[in-house]
């Protein structure tokens, strides 16, 4: 997944950890919200790892 924009690696970090609270409080059996759980935390991972490459990066 290509990102179009590059968080910052603490935005991304706390970006994945706010969505990641929220799918852990999601009711297991409702079928949307999980399905929304699963791509929101797939875009926060695509972030975060981003993030991580950009800082690499620049530290070079």
């Amino acid at each position: 997944m290509k990102l179009a924009f590059v968080p910052s690696l603490q935005a991304a970090i706390v970006t994945g950890r706010a969505y990641l609270a929220q799918a852990e409080a999601a009711d297991i059996h409702d079928h949307d919200r999980i399905v929304e759980s699963h791509a929101s935390l797939t875009v926060c991972l695509a972030a975060l790892l981003a993030a991580l490459d950009a800082e690499r990066e620049a530290s070079r």
